[in-house]
């Protein structure tokens, strides 16, 4: 394994002189954005890079928000597992939720995912899935898993599922394949214990996260969709999360683990990037790699070539988390 050491200088001023807007409705800046959801303080906060306006509290999320995904051209949902909910909401219109989905109390919602106008969000604590149409906002049903469902990714009417290792110890983790149509499983892959978040990468692989506390073994294991068969794991330690994209590279923050990033391919190789704070989350527009930091309640921009630290953000809320990229023109 290569050992990637970075040199970084931080500039914590920037946000001092930087144009930060409110939640008020249209009053929304334009072009592409990063949009982030502060945990502790149940909001979402944004950055628009065209006109370097910073958009802090403008969406409230339910309690204890755990997962963002982009939901449409210019909309996205945030999962929060206190409140059993998923909230949609458009970037044009800040302040406003445009879909709340409700799921049984008591049922921690882990993460979610959409295909083809249907999503389906993994209920923890319900050894369950529940599916949703994402134009009327209705639940639609439900699907019985194995223990502890917590990731999700869904693919050509085939639905993967992570299994953790909480609330049941027992579970062996690994990912459940389930036919959509039928509810019926088709086949169990064995990722380890704790696959705890799947990511379907667009190259077209799925990736599956997995790690156990306190012995931070991380491993991210790289599954081809179509034949449901495993094509690399990468034994990487830490505590690998939801990775991105980075041309035949991925990057993955180990925040909650060995600190840094895991950079790695689906051929199985993998290095280590050390930074000078924690990443719990990473999106990427171009040339800039955005990372949360949940203990510093900041957002840090990353050139992605040198991954040295160019500008620095206030998260607008207390411990960032999850981060996505939109750019409305694509």
């Amino acid at each position: 394994m290569r050992k990637i050491i970075v040199a970084v200088s931080f500039i914590l001023s920037f946000t001092a002189c930087r144009d930060v807007v409110g939640p008020a409705e249209g009053n929304t800046p334009e072009g592409p954005y990063a949009v982030w959801f502060n945990g502790l303080s149940a909001n979402a906060s944004a950055y628009y890079q065209e006109s370097d306006s910073l958009m802090v509290n403008g969406w409230s999320t339910g309690s204890a928000p755990n997962q963002i995904v982009r939901s449409g051209d210019n909309q996205f949902g945030i999962l929060s597992s206190i409140s059993a909910d998923i909230r949609f909401f458009s970037g044009e219109s800040t302040g406003t939720t445009i879909g709340l989905i409700t799921m049984p109390d008591g049922s921690n919602p882990y993460s979610f995912a959409i295909s083809d106008g249907v999503g389906y969000a993994a209920l923890l604590l319900s050894s369950s899935v529940s599916v949703f149409d994402t134009s009327t906002y209705e639940t639609t049903g439900t699907i019985p898993t194995n223990l502890n469902p917590s990731g999700i990714a869904c693919m050509e009417k085939k639905l993967f599922v992570g299994h953790g290792n909480y609330p049941d110890p027992s579970s062996p983790g690994g990912v459940s394949v389930i036919d959509t149509d039928t509810g019926e499983l088709i086949k169990w892959i064995d990722t380890g214990v704790n696959t705890h978040w799947l990511k379907l990468q667009p190259s077209g692989m799925l990736h599956c996260y997995s790690t156990t506390y306190p012995d931070m073994d991380g491993r991210i294991t790289i599954v081809n969709p179509e034949t449901m068969s495993i094509e690399a794991v990468i034994l990487c330690d830490g505590a690998p999360g939801e990775g991105v994209s980075m041309g035949d590279e991925f990057l993955s923050p180990d925040g909650w683990g060995n600190d840094g990033l895991i950079k790695y391919t689906e051929y199985g190789t993998f290095s280590r990037v050390d930074l000078p704070f924690a990443a719990t989350g990473l999106a990427i527009h171009e040339n800039t790699l955005y990372a949360t930091s949940f203990g510093a309640n900041m957002i840090y921009l990353l050139d992605t070539a040198t991954f040295s630290v160019f500008d620095s953000l206030q998260a607008g809320g207390e411990g960032p988390q999850g981060i996505i990229a939109i750019d409305p023109s694509n």
